[in-house]
């Protein structure tokens, strides 16, 4: 890892604490694997961090999260978040992060993650189920359990998501593919001894609404936590109209709710349109998860600019995402 620090040291003396112990820690450069040193953890880990056990979601209130551009050097990554934090005046609760389908997890940030008191989501990338479910990939994955055993702290991990979408139809196959080769995958980790994955089942949200996404539920058995992905796509999307965080995502609530699981939003933003449009649209999710969608224990915002520009630092909404932080954050 590079040793400088920030160009400009944060306002907020708690990040600059952790930076400080971040700093004063033995790290590896990027690239390093699971199994290899990578920073001192700190003995006092909250106790969903904590060796050994599933990421336990907060009694009351909701994590907030985000996903940041994956592109950069890993202080350029570092820094982005630490950006983040100190817009909220906070630490972010969980970290999202995308990772390739034959690519080694966990890594750096994972354990970077859990030593600055995240919870790591790790979204594994897709890949044929036909294949897995022909055994083709069973080595890669017992490796993969074998890594994630051995990290020890809990981590948030879905593979495959919005498997229900159009675009990934050819590679999901049917939906007793993508069930079967999920149970494989879950099987295999389970075979392993792997206590600490908690595992996120993520379709589309408007998949909800229209009854496919539910096709493709493994069963309560083979889920720990069920999530839904849903963006408001007007002004930017021809022919879609405007929606409200309550309408993209009611009908998952709805669904998921009466199964008794931890609910996780993993993606999700909005465009520009009016000013203070966007500032009013994520004010207004933060009631709505507050009064209407109290079993929503994560909300992962999408904060990049990919096809649409989805970022919070646009217009207002950065005071309106610090308004979201603040009001459903759980209890200390």
């Amino acid at each position: 890892m590079p040793t400088q620090l920030r160009r400009t040291p944060p306002r907020r003396p708690w990040i600059i604490a952790a930076l400080a112990a971040l700093f004063a820690a033995a790290t590896l450069a990027p690239g390093a694997t699971a199994g290899e040193p990578l920073l001192k953890l700190p003995v006092d880990l909250p106790a969903h961090l904590a060796k050994g056990g599933k990421v336990v979601p907060p009694k009351s209130g909701t994590w907030v999260g985000t996903y940041e551009e994956s592109s950069g050097s890993q202080i350029v990554k570092q820094n982005r978040l630490f950006d983040m934090e100190e817009l909220i005046g906070r630490k972010v609760d969980v970290d999202h992060n995308y990772t390739a389908w034959n690519e080694p997890f966990p890594g750096w940030r994972e354990k970077w993650d859990i030593a600055h008191g995240r919870v790591p989501f790790v979204s594994w990338a897709k890949t044929s189920t036909s294949a897995i479910n022909s055994g083709r990939y069973d080595a890669m994955i017992k490796k993969r359990a074998a890594e994630v055993k051995q990290f020890g702290h809990p981590i948030l991990l879905e593979w495959f998501w919005e498997m229900d979408g159009r675009r990934n139809r050819h590679i999901a196959k049917s939906p007793a593919s993508f069930i079967a080769a999920w149970k494989r995958i879950h099987r295999i980790f389970d075979r392993a001894g792997v206590e600490n994955v908690s595992w996120v089942w993520c379709p589309n949200a408007w998949g909800f609404h229209t009854g496919e996404a539910q096709k493709y539920y493994p069963g309560d058995e083979y889920v720990d936590w069920i999530c839904a992905n849903g963006y408001n796509w007007a002004p930017g999307r021809d022919g879609d109209q405007w929606r409200s965080f309550e309408w993209i995502f009611q009908d998952f609530y709805d669904w998921a709710v009466k199964r008794g699981k931890p609910l996780m939003i993993g993606e999700f933003g909005a465009q520009e349109r009016k000013h203070g449009e966007k500032a009013e649209w994520i004010r207004e999710a933060a009631q709505t998860l507050k009064t209407k969608f109290p079993e929503i224990k994560a909300v992962v915002y999408f904060n990049v600019k990919k096809r649409y520009d989805w970022r919070i630092d646009t217009s207002s909404a950065r005071s309106a995402w610090k308004y979201l932080a603040r009001e459903v954050r759980p209890d200390q």
